[in-house]
C-alpha cells in the first residue's frame, strides 16, 4: 500500500513539473501589487479561468522588506494574523486560507510565530455558480514588524471568467506550496498513531501529544492554534530510541482558557511527514488526589533517589564519614539523638533552599541548581567553613561555643551537642548543591517548572532522600557497632578525610580563581595560618577569629585582588560557546558536541576526567572531525542561562550532539559514558 501511495505521489509531481515546464501558454493572471510601508501583497492565479469548477485554488503573495516579519494563524506573544474581508466579491461562497510552515522569532521581547521575506498563502475559493464570472474583491488587514510594527492594508481585485483554462506562470509556484501544506488524512502519511490529551492540573493546562511513525522523526515542529491566542512555549520532547515515537508536552497557564471545550488545530511539520489534526476537545479536570498518586508520586520518588545518591558524591561523602566517626563508642540513645538532629538540619536546609528559589521565581529572577556557587561571597563563606572542618580534623583545635551559649540547658548542659549536629546536616546540604546526581536533574526541573507547592514538596523529599543514611542509624543505632572500636585506625581515617577536605579547599580556591588572582590565594593561606595559631594557643579566640574573617571578606573590594584573565578554549581544541553560533556551524554539515560545564560542578569534573579527556573519546572526536564547543558557566552567563532554559534544564552538566539531522540536539545523561557518546554520534551523523 505504501508503495502505491509513493508511486501516485511521484506521478502527481511529474505531472506538475511537466505542466509547469512545458506549458507554452506563458500567461500571467494576477492583481496589481498593493503596496504598504515595508511590504506589498497581490493575488495570483494558477489558471486563466475557472474551468467550470466549483472550487478554485488561488494564492496571496507577500513580499516583505529585509528582516521584516508577518504573522501566522496563532501569532503567539504579539501581533495578529492577516484578516480577509471578501463580502464585496461576487459568485463566491467562501474563502479558506492555507497556512504554510511558519518560523519562530522574537520581536520587542515577545516570542512570535510567522514568516519573513516572501511567503505564499494558498486560498481555497468556493464558487456559487461555475458558469458565471467570478469577481474577487479582497480587503486585507495585516501587520509587519521588525523593531517596530506597522499595520498594512491591501485592496485587491481579480476577475476569473468561466470556461476552459490555461495554466499561468504561477501554476508551478503555487503547486509547490500546496505540496507542502498539511494533509488532514493521517492515513495518507507514515504516521501510525496520533493521540492528544488535554488536562488541567493545579495552575496549568497541559497538552500531551503522542505520535508514532513508520519511518522516523527528523526535526519535527508542532504548532497549536486555538481560539485563545496562546503564547509560544517550548515543548518538552521525549523520543524513543529508534526515533519512531515522540511524546511531547505543551504547558500553559490555566487563565489562558475561558472555556473548557473548544476547537483545536495541531500543525505537525517534519522532513518525512506532515499533517494537520482538527478536533473539538474538552479540558479534563485532573483530581488533585489522582495527580498526587500518579505523576507527583513519580517525581517525589525520583526526588528521594536523587537526594539519597548525593551522599555518594565526593562533595558530601567526607561529611557523612566524619559523622560516623564522631559517634563511635557513644551510647545508642545519644547516637539516635545526634543523627536525628542532623536529619533535621538537612531537611531544614532543603526547605530554606526551596524558599530561596521560590522567592527568586516569584520576582522573575532566573534560577538554577547550584547557582549560589556562581557568587564569590558564598564561595568564600563555604571556604571558611570547610577550612574549619579541615583544621579541626587535623586535631589543631576543638570548636566550642562561647560560654554564654554553652551554659544553656537547650544545648545539652554545657556543650554544643545540638548545634554541632544540626549544622553538620546544614553544611552537608550546602556542599551537595554543586553536584548533579542521577535523577536529581529530573527532580530539579520538575521543582522549577511546577507550582510553589510542588517545589516545596520536591525539596522536602530531596532532603529526606539525602537523610536516608542518617535515618537508618536513627532506627538501627547498633549498626555503628560494626565499625571497629576507637584506636589508631581512627586517626589514620581522620587524616585521610582531612586530605579529602583539603582537596575540597583547593577545589574552592580554583573556582574563586575565576574571580580573584594569586594575591587572594596568598591572603587566604596567611589567614588560615593565623586562625590556626590563634585557636591553637587560644589568643583571644573569638574576637581575633571574627576580625580576620571580616578582613578576608573585605578583600574582594580591592581591585588588586581581581582576576581579569579569560580562558582560551582554542588551546585544547574546544571552541567558546559565547563566540560561536551552533546553527551556523550545523549549516556547514558539521557535527557538534556541546559541553556546558563549570569549575564548581563536581559531576562535570567527573565526566571530564573519566570520559571526555580519556584517550578513546579524544581520539574519537578527532577521527570523526567533531566540532567541540564548551560553555563555561562558572560565573553567571545570560546566554548560557537562556540556552539551558530552552531545554527546560536548570542545572549542569549539559551535553548534547547537534547536526543537520538533529538541529535541536540529542541531550545526553548527566553522567557520561564513552559508549553513550559513540552510540549518540551514530544517530546524529
Amino acid at each position: 500500500m505504501d508503495k502505491v501511495i509513493k508511486v501516485k505521489n511521484l506521478l502527481k509531481i511529474a505531472i506538475v513539473i511537466a505542466l509547469g515546464l512545458f506549458s507554452t501558454s506563458g500567461y500571467s493572471l494576477s492583481s496589481d501589487w498593493s503596496i504598504s510601508e515595508k511590504s506589498q501583497v497581490r493575488l495570483i492565479s494558477p489558471v486563466t479561468a475557472s474551468n467550470n469548477n466549483n472550487q478554485l485554488i488561488l494564492a496571496l503573495e507577500y513580499e516583505l522588506d529585509d528582516e521584516w516579519k508577518t504573522y501566522w494563524k496563532s501569532p503567539g506573544g504579539g501581533g495578529f494574523p492577516q484578516k480577509i474581508i471578501w463580502n464585496n466579491s461576487s459568485n463566491i461562497k467562501n474563502i479558506e486560507i492555507l497556512w504554510p510552515e511558519p518560523i519562530e522569532f522574537e520581536i520587542l521581547g515577545l516570542k512570535s510565530i510567522g514568516y519573513k521575506d516572501k511567503v505564499i498563502f494558498p486560498l481555497i475559493v468556493d464558487i456559487e455558480d461555475n458558469q458565471k464570472t467570478t469577481n474577487i474583491n479582497l480587503n486585507i488587514n495585516y501587520l509587519v514588524c521588525k523593531h517596530i510594527c506597522i499595520p498594512g492594508n491591501a485592496d485587491i481585485f481579480l476577475t476569473l471568467p468561466p470556461g476552459n483554462a490555461d495554466y499561468t506562470n504561477y501554476f508551478f509556484e503555487i503547486e509547490k506550496v500546496l505540496s507542502t501544506t498539511l494533509n488532514n488524512d493521517i492515513a495518507l502519511t507514515p504516521i501510525s498513531n496520533f493521540s492528544l490529551n488535554v488536562k488541567e492540573d493545579l495552575e496549568n493546562v497541559v497538552f500531551d501529544i503522542e505520535i508514532s511513525t513508520d519511518t522516523f522523526f527528523d526535526n519535527p515542529k508542532i504548532f497549536i492554534h486555538t481560539p485563545y491566542g496562546l503564547p509560544v512555549v517550548n515543548p518538552i520532547n521525549n523520543y524513543s530510541l529508534n526515533y519512531q515515537k515522540l511524546n511531547t508536552s505543551f504547558k500553559f497557564d490555566s487563565d489562558q482558557f475561558s472555556e473548557k471545550k473548544f476547537p483545536i488545530e495541531i500543525f505537525f511539520y517534519d522532513e518525512n511527514q506532515n499533517f494537520k489534526f482538527e478536533e473539538i476537545i474538552e479540558i479534563e479536570k485532573v483530581d488533585k488526589n489522582i495527580s498526587v498518586n500518579s505523576s507527583l508520586f513519580y517525581i517525589l520518588l525520583i526526588s528521594l533517589l536523587g537526594g539519597f545518591i548525593l551522599n555518594l558524591m565526593p562533595c558530601v561523602f567526607p561529611v557523612l564519614s566524619l559523622k560516623l566517626l564522631s559517634v563511635i563508642n557513644t551510647e545508642d540513645k545519644k547516637i539516635k539523638s545526634s543523627f536525628l538532629i542532623t536529619v533535621l538540619g538537612i531537611i531544614t536546609s532543603f526547605l530554606l533552599l526551596g524558599l530561596f528559589f521560590a522567592t527568586l521565581k516569584q520576582i522573575n529572577i532566573s534560577i538554577s541548581w547550584g547557582m549560589q556557587f556562581q557568587e564569590p561571597y558564598f564561595l568564600m563563606f563555604i571556604l571558611i567553613i570547610i577550612s574549619m572542618f579541615f583544621l579541626n580534623t587535623l586535631g589543631l583545635f576543638q570548636i566550642n561555643l562561647p560560654s554564654i551559649f554553652s551554659s544553656s540547658k537547650i544545648l545539652n548542659s554545657g556543650n554544643n551537642f545540638y548545634t554541632k549536629n544540626f549544622f553538620n546536616g546544614f553544611f552537608a546540604t550546602l556542599l551537595a548543591t554543586p553536584c548533579s546526581a542521577p535523577y536529581l536533574g529530573t527532580a530539579v526541573t520538575a521543582a522549577f517548572t511546577q507550582s510553589t507547592i510542588y517545589l516545596f514538596l520536591i525539596f522536602i523529599f530531596m532532603g529526606i532522600g539525602m537523610s536516608v543514611p542518617y535515618l537508618i542509624i536513627v532506627f538501627f543505632p547498633r549498626l555503628v557497632s560494626f565499625l571497629p572500636r576507637s584506636g589508631k585506625w581512627m586517626n589514620n581515617t581522620k587524616y585521610f578525610l582531612s586530605l579529602l577536605l583539603l582537596i575540597t579547599i583547593i577545589w574552592l580556591l580554583i573556582i574563586l580563581n575565576n574571580y580573584f588572582n594569586h594575591f587572594f590565594i596568598i591572603s587566604f593561606i596567611a589567614l588560615l595560618i593565623l586562625i590556626s595559631i590563634i585557636l591553637k594557643f587560644r589568643i583571644y579566640e573569638l574576637p581575633s577569629t571574627i576580625l580576620l574573617v571580616i578582613i578576608f571578606f573585605l578583600t574582594p573590594l580591592l581591585s588588586s585582588f581581581h582576576n581579569n584573565n579569560e580562558e582560551n578554549y582554542k588551546n585544547n581544541n574546544w571552541l567558546d560557546f559565547n563566540s560561536k553560533n551552533i546553527s551556523q556551524i550545523i549549516s556547514n554539515n558539521e557535527v557538534i558536541f556541546l559541553d556546558i560545564t563549570a569549575d564548581w560542578c563536581i559531576t562535570c569534573k567527573f565526566n571530564k576526567v573519566n570520559v571526555l579527556n580519556s584517550q578513546s573519546v579524544s581520539d574519537f572526536f578527532e577521527n570523526q572531525e567533531i566540532t567541540l564547543i564548551k560553555a563555561d558557566w562558572t560565573q553567571p552567563n545570560e546566554k548560557i542561562d537562556k540556552f539551558l532554559k530552552k531545554y527546560n534544564k536548570f542545572g549542569i552538566p549539559f551535553n548534547a550532539f547537534y547536526s543537520t539531522k538533529f538541529p535541536d540536539g540529542i541531550i545526553m545523561t548527566e553522567i557520561l559514558t564513552a559508549k553513550e557518546i559513540f552510540e549518540t554520534y551514530d544517530k546524529v551523523k
